[in-house]
């Protein structure tokens, strides 16, 4: 095997992507003063064409908490679906779900901004779910039936009060139902279009 081979192996098998997301969060992380401001998915700043904030909105968090429960999501992700979460796949799952979720926070939400990446992780959790269905149909339906039963529990009880608490500002829950939507969407798109083929 010669060393490029070896190198694309490499990051296919251990989800290089998933761990570019984890360094995007930390680069603005709650250290980062000026990341609310600048990266925020800002209601205000969307309207105005800062449409870049689709895409780092996600990545901008508020506290340590907050940051450390979407690393650890990000890590049990690739974990659980690193074999489905090929670059190529993680990256555009990202883009895309992100994007659907800022349209749905500009169209839906109460807030006059969001941050962090829990429901984007939503969505890629529903989203590899679907593509890991073949690979371990059980592993899948259990993962988008926890997932999409905590996103109902949101909806219908409210966010939990422990992680408010937890991570020092409120959950904007209904994020987590756009996320796990347009992952879900997302993936029965991409198992469809390859058993087309």
């Amino acid at each position: 095997m010669n060393r490029k081979t070896s190198l694309t192996a490499l990051i296919n098998r251990q989800g290089l992507s998933v761990y570019l997301l984890a360094a995007g969060c930390l680069l603005l992380g709650p250290w980062n003063v000026d990341a609310l401001q600048m990266f925020s998915l800002d209601r205000s700043d969307l309207a105005a064409g800062e449409f870049w904030r689709f895409w780092t909105g996600p990545l901008v968090h508020l506290s340590w908490a907050h940051i450390g429960l979407n690393l650890a999501g990000l890590v049990l992700l690739q974990q659980m679906f690193g074999q489905e979460l090929r670059p190529a796949i993680s990256a555009w799952g990202y883009g895309i779900i992100a994007l659907l979720v800022g349209l749905c926070f500009m169209a839906f939400s109460r807030f006059g901004y969001v941050v962090g990446l829990s429901a984007v992780l939503h969505g890629l959790f529903a989203m590899a779910a679907c593509l890991a269905m073949r690979r371990d149909g059980l592993l899948s339906a259990g993962v988008l039936l926890v997932v999409g039963g905590k996103v109902v529990w949101e909806k219908i009880q409210g966010p939990s009060t422990l992680v408010e608490d937890l991570i020092g500002l409120p959950v904007a829950a209904d994020t987590h139902l756009y996320g796990f939507g347009a992952g879900l969407v997302l993936g029965a798109v991409i198992v469809l279009s390859a058993a087309r083929r």
